[in-house]
């Protein structure tokens, strides 16, 4: 029996969009004028993309990652904080053992 298999399709390449492409289309989005699904069809991608680009570009995302970044200052400068008082505790231990040494007795 010769069956025949069936002719594979040509496999579909994956676009790729760059972030600017990403950006324009969520802010396009923002502004409210379509409806994602609408939107996502005049740029031929799908509506998934679109709310997944939100979720990552969106204004949302923008405050999110404007507040890790102060969290991200406040951390770098509490390390050099710590640091510092590290190296204060440092020179205050060595001036007390200094301190607290007897004289040497050299006339002995």
């Amino acid at each position: 029996m010769n069956e025949k298999q069936p002719e594979s399709q040509p496999k579909q390449r994956r676009r790729y969009y760059d972030e600017e492409f990403k950006r324009n289309a969520v802010e396009l989005l923002e502004r409210g004028e379509r409806s994602a699904v609408q939107l996502s069809r005049e740029l031929g991608i799908s509506d998934c993309s679109l709310g997944k680009w939100k979720r990552q570009y969106g204004k949302e995302a923008r405050s999110a990652g404007s507040s890790a970044q102060a969290e991200q200052t406040r951390i770098a400068q509490l390390e050099r904080q710590v640091e510092y008082l590290s190296r204060q505790r440092d020179i205050l231990k060595k001036a007390l053992a200094i301190l607290g040494q007897e004289p040497s007795d050299s006339t002995k």
